[in-house]
């Protein structure tokens, strides 16, 4: 079909939408954008598919709208569509107009993930779109969601999940926070990905209330002052953090060790200490070698249909072992 037939087309549909013949309209987009498949004519499909998902979406017509979204995705796996701002756009576009309660969003995003896998850099997905999802998540409160999506995100997606993280603890404040502060930087940590825990970390801990703090002592190795919280949780992962940057196996050892107890209350932060302990220092894991991605699709399962999975919570006046700092050479 020519440039001129094509807006013809476009025209006649827009007009079909305007008037409220929807039902119409969606089976007509879908008939054309066939006819272009099967001619091998992705470019013109896609862009009918964008314009017609776009109109009926602003319309309110969600189910047709996000129908249209889903064929998109199809032609862009069809024709190996590379990851670009002009193709991620496309999808930004359209997620911004389904709401929560679209039931098929889940899916729409899901696999635009995969396309983005598939076609572009990132076998995560495209850190972009990971990030606007994750975005997308945290204004709906969906915390869970939210912090999957952001851990293998961009940059400053690291920013985003420490203002998650703490958000989310502030839904419990009689509970330690540093079980939402471990969860995060522990898989950070677990991806090897050390720049990002240490920007969750410090972000987290700007915002934690003066109740929290202890004191100031010496790392152990003496070059660096640590600001000790009265939470074990919190201790834990500043030291784990630290054991990765020195890069000294036997301190991590030392960290894993003194923390047993502190670890036990979730069978996840044991596991990902394990995982940390393989990625940094070569410490060979007694599972199997996909323990890693089993844990970490658990992790990012998110909640269950009546809200998000929490971290395990100990409460903040519960009694845990606390390891001696200073012990620790």
């Amino acid at each position: 079909m020519s440039a001129k037939g094509t807006a013809k087309v476009l025209h006649k549909l827009e007009k079909s939408v305007g008037e409220g013949n929807y039902y119409e309209a969606h089976q007509m987009y879908r008939t054309v954008a066939n006819r272009y498949v099967k001619a091998q004519n992705y470019k013109d499909a896609i862009d009918l598919l964008h314009s017609g998902a776009l109109l009926l979406l602003k319309h309110k017509q969600v189910g047709s709208g996000t129908d249209l979204g889903l064929y998109l995705i199809e032609v862009y796996n069809l024709d190996k569509v590379p990851v670009s701002e002009e193709s991620r756009d496309r999808i930004f576009d359209l997620a911004e107009l389904m709401d929560a309660e679209n039931g098929q969003r889940k899916t729409f995003l899901q696999n635009a993930i995969s396309w983005s896998s598939s076609n572009g850099e990132y076998k995560t997905g495209d850190p972009l779109l990971q990030h606007f999802i994750g975005l997308m998540f945290w204004r709906e409160k969906e915390y869970g969601l939210a912090e999957s999506h952001l851990l293998v995100g961009t940059q400053e997606s690291a920013e985003a999940l420490a203002l998650v993280l703490f958000e989310w603890s502030e839904l419990e404040p009689t509970h330690d926070k540093g079980a939402y502060l471990a969860r995060g930087v522990l898989q950070e940590l677990a991806m090897r990905n050390l720049r990002d825990a240490n920007t969750v970390f410090r972000i987290f801990v700007e915002r934690l209330p003066a109740a929290y703090l202890s004191e100031s002592k010496k790392s152990p190795n003496g070059t660096k002052t640590i600001q000790t919280f009265k939470s074990p949780l919190l201790n834990l992962t500043q030291l784990t953090l630290l054991s990765c940057q020195t890069g000294n196996p036997s301190i991590f050892k030392q960290v894993a060790t003194k923390y047993k107890p502190v670890l036990a209350i979730d069978d996840n932060f044991g596991d990902l200490m394990t995982a940390i302990g393989e990625r940094f220092f070569g410490i060979r894991a007694p599972k199997q070698a996909n323990m890693l991605a089993d844990l970490m699709s658990s992790l990012f399962s998110g909640g269950p249909a009546g809200g998000p999975a929490r971290p395990a919570l100990g409460a903040a006046g519960q009694s845990i072992p606390e390891p001696a700092i200073e012990e620790m050479d």
